[in-house]
């Protein structure tokens, strides 16, 4: 009776499966929502998979020459095995970052590779300091089109150096997500290992059309604020078969914060999760708000393990 009058709308994006032109690389097949014609290696742009020399510069550069296929078939960056360094960077249209097996994106804790944004306009204040935030590590906005995934590839967020500055009250602006894209459609991310993200973990906002699925998101269960995914004013959403190890809510559905979220309006709406598995001692398996002042309707929910969780 309950889901008799729950309206679900499904994702109208199909998957289907892509690989790899790069003769350098060994040939790898993935599922997608689009493949692309043209490819390159983040080593074509200076990169260096040390886990010591900054890459911010050249992840920035490849999407700069990639965009330019945006209307011709669209492109895919592969960030090859290695550990690679890097602040803030921000992807484009029409767009796959692959992470092979064995490559590492580290995120910087230099805070001048995190560029400063205004506060969200359905929150108005930033939530760890009122001015302003850090871009997150992997950042877009008003992008069509965008897959992040991978054969199981790591992102590592390095966040004790933000856990620390937020518990000793030592932050300016609000701390970085880990992948954060805003006024968005056609998302993918997929089939990667996200590992201590400054604070949440995947954030789309204002979006539509998102498919989050096969991920492993691990964070110490006493770190702050490390919810696993936040699907924030977003519409049509689908959250299947991932692992969530958090210090707060695995899954946490949100529409802004008290009068901004009201007068901002966007509820998030025609989200269904499925097969999740969350430890969460501190928090909840899967958490309406705390932030839903914009409202929250039409949501399934269905197959979950919570194993310790508050």
């Amino acid at each position: 009776m309950v889901f008799g009058v729950i309206s679900i709308v499904l994702i109208l994006v199909s998957v289907v499966e892509c690989g790899t032109p790069s003769s350098e690389l060994n040939d790898f097949d993935y599922p997608a929502i689009n493949c692309r014609k043209h490819s390159a290696v983040l080593t074509d742009f200076g990169g260096v998979g040390d886990g010591k020399t900054s890459n911010t510069k050249a992840f920035n550069s490849a999407i700069t020459n990639l965009s330019q296929y945006s209307k011709d078939g669209g492109a895919q960056l592969i960030v090859p095995p290695g550990k690679w360094l890097t602040g803030s960077f921000n992807l484009t249209s029409h767009f796959t970052l692959f992470l092979q097996k064995d490559a590492v994106i580290l995120g910087s804790q230099d805070e001048s590779e995190w560029p400063q944004l205004p506060v969200l306009p359905s929150y108005g204040r930033g939530r760890d300091a009122p001015d302003g935030r850090f871009s997150s590590l992997i950042f877009g906005t008003n992008l069509t089109d965008v897959v992040i995934t991978g054969n199981n590839g790591t992102i590592d967020g390095q966040g004790s150096y933000w856990w620390s500055k937020f518990k000793n009250d030592q932050l300016k602006l609000t701390r970085p997500y880990m992948i954060e894209l805003m006024y968005s459609n056609q998302i993918q991310i997929s089939n990667l290992t996200l590992v201590n993200s400054p604070s949440w973990f995947v954030h789309p906002i204002y979006s539509s059309d998102i498919i989050i699925n096969g991920l492993t998101i691990l964070a110490p269960v006493g770190s702050p604020n490390t919810d696993g995914i936040d699907p924030d004013s977003c519409t049509n959403v689908r959250i299947e078969d991932n692992y969530i190890v958090s210090g707060d809510d695995c899954i946490a559905i949100k529409s802004g914060w008290d009068q901004y979220g009201i007068k901002f309006g966007k509820p998030s709406q025609q989200i269904v999760i499925r097969r999740l598995t969350c430890i969460s001692p501190d928090s909840a398996t899967v958490a309406l708000g705390s932030e839903m002042s914009g409202g929250i309707q039409d949501v399934r929910i269905e197959d979950i393990t919570a194993i310790t969780t508050e």
